[in-house]
């Protein structure tokens, strides 16, 4: 049944009023946000601003942005032209329902090693697995969705940590997302084991000395304008809700220019401490004429390595590059290309499993009818 647009075409053009309005407010909202970050940059320099313990405080409503080393409301051009090579990985998987014929739990998790500076060809690794229970058997039970995406996500930064090679020149490892696992703790013994070994790969990837980071295109995130909120949340009139990080540093980072860099603060983020810890920055990788706004999360040990941080910012703009017109690292989309999971593929590995199963003798109940039904409209890609 397709959509009712005549239903539609009044609701259209309350729609578009409604956005309208919402628009002009969003442009006052962002000027303010604008006065008051270089207000608070201004107010660091001279060192009158006060300590804030909200900063500092776990709760779920204070998840923002800290001030670290660099000036709040600096942009930062790229400036140098090093060797690097890179390093990326991306995941995905396949979960099931009580609708499937059978409950299959998988991750398919791809890297690929890259020397931009030669004529290599990348080297591209792919592993699939089931996903495995505390006894280390294959699951035959249904896994809830979000934590098989956590285990996915776990694998990923292990493909960062354990891929072996010599090369002599710096690493760079990128992923696709935040580097913090979760914003807020989680308490299950599932999601703790998960989480203390996603710590382990991390101190494994700081022990190698890779630049990590984690790439997050189009950001909602409003890290910095809740840090202005809870800093002057005394001052009168303000608002500056339903506004993002993106909309400010849109306006103060040129192409190729990255912001200063800030300290996460987070109800998980006192778990990542020391040279573990997550920063971050918002880097500009679109055009004088089309803007775009990233933000790339990376750890301490990258933070307090300006080299390292040079680097990072080269190599994303060079990558970026490559993509033209929608600018987004070319390695996390080979990376991605490689290990996307299509719907048919999933239908064969359940054909493969239905057929050695019969051929062991059990019985195999048939996907549910609805499921069946549902699927005779053309379907291509696990979601």
């Amino acid at each position: 049944m397709p959509i009712n647009y005549i239903n539609l075409q009044p609701q259209i053009k309350d729609y578009c009023d409604q956005a309208k309005s919402a628009y002009e407010n969003r442009a006052l909202k962002i000027e303010q946000a604008l006065d008051l970050l270089h207000h608070c940059a201004d107010e660091i320099s001279s060192g009158t601003l006060q300590n804030i313990p909200a900063l500092s405080s776990p709760h779920y409503k204070n998840r923002c942005a800290r001030p670290d080393k660099e000036c709040i409301d600096q942009s930062f051009k790229m400036n140098n032209k090093d060797q690097y090579v890179l390093l990326a990985s991306d995941g995905s998987q396949i979960t099931s329902s009580h609708h499937d014929a059978l409950p299959i739990s998988l991750i398919n998790i791809s890297g690929i090693f890259y020397e931009p500076h030669s004529k290599k060809t990348p080297e591209i690794q792919v592993f699939s697995e089931f996903v495995k229970n505390a006894e280390n058997d294959i699951s035959l039970d249904m896994i809830p969705e979000d934590l098989v995406n956590l285990i996915r996500d776990v694998a990923e930064a292990g493909m960062l940590a354990n891929w072996n090679t010599e090369t002599k020149l710096p690493i760079i490892a990128i992923s696709d997302g935040p580097l913090e696992l979760f914003h807020a703790p989680r308490t299950s013994a599932d999601h703790q084991q998960l989480f203390q070994e996603y710590l382990q790969i991390l101190e494994k990837i700081h022990q190698k000395g890779r630049i990590l980071s984690g790439y997050i295109d189009k950001p909602r995130a409003n890290l910095v304008i809740r840090m202005l909120e809870i800093i002057y949340q005394s001052t009168s009139g303000l608002d500056l809700a339903g506004i993002s990080d993106a909309d400010i540093f849109i306006r103060l980072l040129e192409p190729g220019s990255r912001s200063a860099i800030f300290q996460l603060n987070s109800p998980s983020s006192n778990n990542y401490t020391g040279p573990l810890a997550i920063q971050f920055f918002y880097l500009n990788v679109g055009r004088k004429d089309r803007p775009w706004i990233v933000r790339v999360e990376i750890n301490r040990w990258t933070a307090d390595n300006i080299i390292s941080v040079c680097l990072l910012h080269q190599a994303l703009l060079d990558q970026c590059r490559l993509m033209g017109s929608q600018p987004y690292p070319y390695i996390l989309h080979r990376a991605h290309e490689e290990a996307v999971v299509h719907f048919d593929e999933k239908e064969k590995l359940t054909a493969l499993l239905s057929f050695s199963l019969q051929q062991s003798g059990v019985e195999i109940v048939s996907k549910s009818y609805k499921s069946s039904a549902k699927e005779l409209q053309n379907r291509t890609r696990m979601k």
